[in-house]
């Protein structure tokens, strides 16, 4: 089991259990925790191609480090999951997973920090690590 911890002032997690990765080491699930000012919502989400889409938010982000106007998104491919991010000298993420599928559905939305620069250049090598191809 791989997993990562992106920002601060909250956190999200990724990881990815082992028995889910394809025979390449890649992965179409992961286990996305949000832990978000008291509290704590765990799900397992799906993508189909192998979470590309999401690295490459994040790579356009380190690309423009120093700042943009407005909001920049991620949708998960089933919509449970979605990343907004904001530039305002620091990068503030605004995050919601949703369980719409099951019998009592639930929705936890809230948002962490990440500072531009360092912590983030070293959050898309994290990432670019756990979604590699092995």
């Amino acid at each position: 089991m791989r997993e990562i911890a992106i920002g601060h002032k909250g956190t999200l997690l990724l990881r990815i259990d082992q028995g889910e990765r394809n025979p390449d080491g890649t992965s179409d699930y992961l286990m996305i925790t949000a832990k978000l000012d008291g509290l704590r919502a765990v799900k397992r989400v799906y993508d189909f191609d192998r979470w590309s889409r999401l690295l490459s938010f994040f790579e356009e982000l380190e690309a423009d480090w120093r700042g943009w106007d407005g909001h920049r998104r991620f949708d998960s491919l089933e919509g449970d999951f979605r990343l907004a991010a904001q530039h305002d000298g620091h990068i503030r993420f605004f995050v919601e997973l949703d369980a719409f599928e099951l019998l009592e559905p639930w929705s936890a939305k809230g948002e962490f920090v990440l500072d531009p620069g360092e912590e983030l250049a070293a959050t898309v090598e994290a990432l670019r690590a756990l979604l590699a191809v092995r």
